[in-house]
């Protein structure tokens, strides 16, 4: 697996919905782009990241996996290509180093801290009094929210798996340390397709691509530094929470 994803007039709607969540959806993303996805509440945004690894049913002929429509792609190949971080993951009431490596049991210390480094989790790791070997409580009770997420953001990491969604994965983690992450991820040796989904636009400023949506619909799209120049929802999204980060 190569990681390129595409649409072709994806649409969607929930049963019993009257209106479409998706709505004639297409993008192109290359192997290895970070594309960030930004917008309003009920925008489409989750929508949208639950359809790749086809956690939604979605009819043939609309998304595509390296060129293969994913409806045709075995369910577990095709997930075992993409690791998908929601904004609210499980933990287990186990040692960090346990639900670091859930999805590979036999990976080393060395590996777990590895992620961990690129999770940005790993210095305040070392500062707890049994380092990875903490237990976190069941829902990992014992951890902050950002670190709860970044320690679901390394289990994801140690799967390396060519995709990774990032759905709000990083809601509780400040600008600051979530546009570290992103820029690891989009720098490293094993560049992997990355679909980050967050109100966070300091960090979404960073990618290869921004795709802004609203009511089911890709209304925008471009780099950060050419949207905020045009008349339009991204500039409106920026300048707010530019407001209310000085109000902050």
């Amino acid at each position: 697996m190569q990681g390129k994803l595409s649409a072709q007039d994806l649409t969607f709607t929930y049963p019993g919905a009257k209106q479409p969540a998706l709505k004639q959806v297409s993008f192109h993303i290359e192997p290895g782009e970070t594309v960030a996805i930004v917008g309003p509440v009920g925008s489409g945004k989750s929508t949208l990241a639950n359809a790749l690894p086809r956690l939604l049913n979605i009819g043939p002929g609309q998304l595509f996996l390296d060129g293969m429509d994913t409806t045709q792609v075995n369910l577990q190949d095709l997930r075992s290509a993409i690791a998908y971080v929601p904004q609210d993951s499980f933990l287990f009431s186990t040692s960090l180093k346990n639900n670091i490596r859930y999805g590979d049991p036999q990976a080393t210390i060395a590996q777990v801290e590895a992620v961990g480094q690129q999770a940005q989790i790993h210095k305040e790791v070392l500062n707890f009094p049994q380092g990875y070997e903490t237990l976190v409580g069941e829902r990992g009770i014992t951890l902050s929210g950002g670190q709860r997420q970044r320690t679901a953001l390394g289990r994801a990491l140690l799967i390396d798996a060519p995709i990774l969604i990032l759905d709000d994965a990083l809601s509780s983690v400040d600008n600051q340390t979530a546009t570290a992450i992103l820029q690891i991820l989009s720098q490293g040796t094993q560049q992997r397709t990355v679909v980050f989904i967050s109100h966070q636009l300091s960090a979404a400023a960073i990618a290869d691509q921004i795709f802004v949506m609203d009511q089911g619909q890709i209304v925008q799209r471009g780099k950060h530094e050419d949207l905020i120049e045009k008349p339009g929802l991204y500039q409106d999204l920026w300048q707010q929470q530019k407001l209310e980060e000085k109000l902050g």
